[in-house]
């Protein structure tokens, strides 16, 4: 192999992404893209509003499971969990998610639990002070009567307010994730129409 001429980076590979079927080779110093924050108009959607008392939505099951199909009768766990899984692995939230239900199985709980057990609860997950204060302020905020809407709730980005959508009032078709698990189930949904 040639020498590479002064001035020039080689970029050493890393992974291989897949997008609509191609594969693309990662760099080393290549980010992935977050993505863009909801728009005020998309908040309102009615994907995103306050889940009906009679909405019986309850999800298909897809394998692997996600963690969030087995709380989807629980908008607030759903909600929760996205939480949790910010800035972390599936694999890491899976390791406490029943220890952290048992703690807080709601709301409630969730802000009567001392901010020090609840934070020693999910250390392994890391930023364990940020994620407290985060789930008590929008647990809070969930029991209240002040929101419509998801997104209004502390701590509620697209990826939550999309696995609200998919997950708890079942209007999975009027969302596109950007999460990468996310689309796998929602293209799972698109295959079987929600059945």
């Amino acid at each position: 192999m040639a020498p590479l001429s002064k001035g020039v980076v080689k970029k050493k590979r890393v992974g291989v992404a897949k997008k609509n079927g191609l594969d693309k080779k990662k760099s080393v110093g290549e980010k992935r893209s977050k993505p863009k924050a909801l728009r005020a108009d998309e908040k309102k959607k009615d994907a995103y509003k306050r889940k009906a008392p009679d909405n019986t939505w309850k999800p298909p099951r897809y394998e692997p499971p996600l963690i969030q199909e087995n709380h989807a009768h629980d908008p607030w766990r759903v909600l929760a969990i996205c939480m949790l899984l910010n800035c972390t692995t599936g694999k890491q939230v899976k390791g406490i998610i029943s220890n952290f239900f048992d703690l807080c199985p709601d709301a409630q709980t969730c802000i009567q639990v001392s901010s020090n057990v609840l934070e020693e609860e999910i250390r392994s997950l890391g930023l364990q002070h940020k994620r407290t204060e985060q789930l008590k302020r929008f647990s809070r905020e969930y029991l209240g009567e002040n929101w419509t809407h998801v997104p209004q709730l502390h701590g509620v980005g697209r990826y939550a307010a999309d696995a609200y959508a998919i997950f708890c009032t079942g209007m999975w078709n009027d969302v596109e994730p950007k999460d990468h698990m996310l689309t796998r189930y929602w293209e799972f949904l698109q295959g079987t129409r929600g059945n």
